[in-house]
């Protein structure tokens, strides 16, 4: 069965959850404490979204029609460009592309510092979250140099959008944690998985 978009053969996104799921079993069975596990499912279920949403679907064959009528256009260097004509075409659709952008690394400023104290310093936490951002952009730039056209966008704007969600959240999780709401939450949430 192959799957395509009627030029290009693809390696569906559903290929990412076949690592995940003994991951998430491995996790559940390691018997470590509520907080970390359920931390290390959070993080697992947001790098295999991540990976899945902005690396696949992968073309494998067919990318010719693409090379001659597409090519390489379309990425975006210049900073905040993106971002100003969205907010100067309010639409569903910008509307979508902004709020997207802001959520897509916030889980990381959940389990980030959960995970890795270092972490818990929010200038380390805004360095790794840059670098996080920045590294999705260049990992889709390099897929389309080697599909030999613009495949995934490159948007120097979705990283400043990813770095800032995940940093604004990094903010309001630790406000969240002092008031003692996660501990109760987390542990009502484990119980349901172990039954």
């Amino acid at each position: 069965m192959a799957f395509t978009d009627g030029y290009l053969v693809l390696i569906p996104s559903f290929f990412v959850l076949l690592p995940a799921a003994p991951i998430a079993g491995w996790i559940v069975r390691r018997g470590a404490d509520r907080r970390w596990t359920l931390l290390a499912l959070l993080a697992l279920a947001h790098l295999t979204a991540v990976v899945a949403l902005t690396i696949f679907p992968i073309p494998i064959a067919g990318q010719e029609y693409y090379r001659q009528t597409r090519g390489m256009s379309e990425d975006n260097i210049v900073p905040f460009a993106t971002i100003t004509w969205q907010l100067g075409h309010i639409a569903p659709t910008t509307i979508r592309q902004l709020f997207g952008n802001v959520v897509a690394l916030a889980p990381l400023g959940i389990y980030g510092p959960g995970l890795w104290p270092a972490l818990r310093d929010w200038r380390r936490f805004a360095l790794l979250a840059a670098a996080f951002a920045v590294g999705i952009e260049l990992t889709q730039y390099a897929g389309s140099v080697m599909e030999g056209f613009t495949y995934r966008v490159t948007d120097i704007d979705d990283a400043i959008m990813n770095a800032t969600g995940a940093v604004a959240t990094f903010f309001v999780w630790r406000v969240i944690e002092r008031r003692g709401a996660v501990e109760r939450l987390g542990g009502r949430i484990l119980d349901r998985i172990a039954r």
